[in-house]
């Protein structure tokens, strides 16, 4: 059974298409919709019970990839690999216990958590897992819902949207929080529960 999506055999070209993000002002005709907020959510209330997820741009369509114990910095990986199976491309998410909207984003196979970094600096890291999120503010991370299946990774130290790149580039990147991400298909992310 292919699990590649939902237990839906799926190929890139069938990754869903964000739709745009609106919201009808009651009386307003369809030229008047504006966008919707996107608005951090608790992802553990979305997924309830679920703590392990993969991490899907949409832009590249490769899966972030958390590499061996020990390494620094995340790869974007083929989008081929099967994250049911193979442990790089598994992550959990957590709430943290002092705030639910914010969450750390730790590795499975490595055990490191997504560090946001500072506000100018677009390299994504993994930093030590022994490190407390609750605590350190560069592994707080924003989950920014934009369809039932499609989000925004917002670091909440630099303020920065993790970027998933072109099909040919193989690193995240932090983007400017000014980007939109409702229209930014760079920075959407399917995110689903393993």
């Amino acid at each position: 059974e292919d699990k590649l999506f939902y237990g839906v055999e799926t190929t890139d070209s069938d990754l869903p298409a964000v739709e745009s993000n609106e919201m009808v002002v009651p009386g307003a005709s369809s030229e008047e919709r504006v966008p919707s907020p996107a608005l951090p959510v608790s992802l553990q209330q979305l997924t309830p019970g679920k703590t392990k997820y993969a991490i899907r741009s949409l832009s590249s369509g490769r899966y972030l990839d958390g590499r061996n114990p020990g390494m620094s910095d995340p790869l974007l990986s083929d989008g081929s690999r099967d994250p049911f199976t193979d442990t790089f491309l598994q992550w959990i998410i957590t709430p943290l216990a002092s705030n639910p909207i914010l969450h750390s984003i730790r590795s499975v196979s490595s055990k490191q958590l997504l560090d946001g970094r500072n506000p100018g600096l677009s390299t994504v890291l993994l930093s030590d897992g022994n490190r407390d999120p609750e605590t350190d503010v560069v592994l707080q991370w924003e989950m920014v819902k934009l369809t039932e299946i499609t989000y925004a990774i917002r670091s909440k130290s630099s303020g920065q949207y993790l970027d998933g790149r072109n099909p040919d580039l193989y690193t995240p990147i932090l983007s400017s929080g000014d980007r939109d991400p409702r229209t930014d298909t760079y920075l959407q992310f399917l995110i689903f529960p393993l």
